[in-house]
C-alpha cells in the first residue's frame, strides 16, 4: 500500500473514533451519568387499618404522616402497591435493615419492627438497582 493510502486510512479511523466517542457511542469503560432506585416489598396484609408506612435506614427515613417530603432530603419513599402490599423505594444506597413504622388513618402507631433485607446486588459494570425477596410482617 502506498504511503499516501496509509494515512488517509488513518485519518478516517480516527475521524470515525472522534465521532463514536462525541455521541456516546462508545464509553471506553465510563459509565453514563445514570440513577436506579432500589426497592423492596413489603406485606403487611396482617395488620388491618394501615394507611401509611414510613420507614427508616441508618438515621434516614421516608416521609411520616402528614410531613411533605423525606428526612434530610434522601430519595427514600413508600408507596401502597395494592391491598396491604408497599414498595419501600431506597433510591441508589441500600442498608441491609430496615425499621419499619405502620400508622392506621389517624396517624396512630400501630407497629414498629426492625427487619433485615437480603439484597442480590446487580453485576452489570455500570451498577443498577438491587432486588430482594418481599417482607412479610406478621404480629
Amino acid at each position: 500500500m502506498s504511503r499516501m493510502m496509509l494515512r488517509a486510512i488513518a485519518v478516517l479511523a480516527l475521524l470515525g473514533a472522534t465521532v463514536a466517542t462525541s455521541t456516546g457511542c462508545v464509553t471506553f469503560g465510563a459509565c453514563p451519568a445514570i440513577g436506579y432506585v432500589s426497592a423492596v416489598t413489603v406485606d403487611v396484609s396482617a395488620y388491618p387499618g394501615v394507611a401509611d408506612v414510613q420507614f427508616c435506614a441508618e438515621g434516614e427515613c421516608s416521609r411520616a404522616p402528614g410531613e411533605e417530603g423525606a428526612s434530610s432530603g434522601n430519595m427514600y419513599m413508600a408507596t401502597l402497591q395494592d391491598n396491604g402490599t408497599w414498595s419501600l423505594a431506597f433510591g441508589m444506597d441500600v442498608a441491609d435493615f430496615v425499621e419499619i413504622r405502620l400508622f392506621d388513618a389517624q396517624g396512630t402507631l400501630i407497629h414498629e419492627s426492625v427487619q433485615a433485607i437480603a439484597w442480590t446486588h446487580s453485576d452489570a459494570p455500570c451498577g443498577g438497582p438491587s432486588t430482594a425477596d418481599p417482607l412479610i410482617l406478621q404480629p
